[in-house]
């Protein structure tokens, strides 16, 4: 039981790095192309096919050995490889969480932590 939720924490883990660091690069890339035409949806679509299915293809082996990497920490640091395991999946989540809202939705969660103290 336990190597099956450590198998779907670690696809999770990895699905959301791999999209928060899409998103972070489309969101640069697409800073340079604000023309409304049929030209610069075409190219855009081109550059993301030439530029990001060989970035992601490397950056996703990558990034799920990371996972791995992480997971297998954080079992190693507790007594209790399901409570280490926790603990890291927790920190890990609150991470892309914090991560996700300033790149997706421009919220800085530090900030507003801060506020509340």
């Amino acid at each position: 039981m336990k190597r099956v939720i450590t198998k779907y924490i670690i696809l999770v883990i990895s699905i959301l790095t791999a999209s928060l660091l899409t998103e972070f690069i489309v969101k640069h890339v697409s800073k340079y192309y604000h023309d409304r035409t049929y030209l610069s949806v075409a190219m855009s679509m081109a550059i993301t096919v030439v530029v990001f299915v060989p970035l992601f293809g490397f950056m996703g082996k990558l990034i799920n050995r990371f996972s791995k990497e992480y997971v297998n920490h954080s079992k190693r640091i507790s007594k209790n490889s399901m409570t280490g395991l926790l603990i890291g999946t927790l920190l890990a989540l609150a991470t892309l969480f914090i991560f996700f809202a300033y790149v997706r939705h421009g919220i800085n969660v530090w900030n507003d932590f801060k506020g509340l103290f």
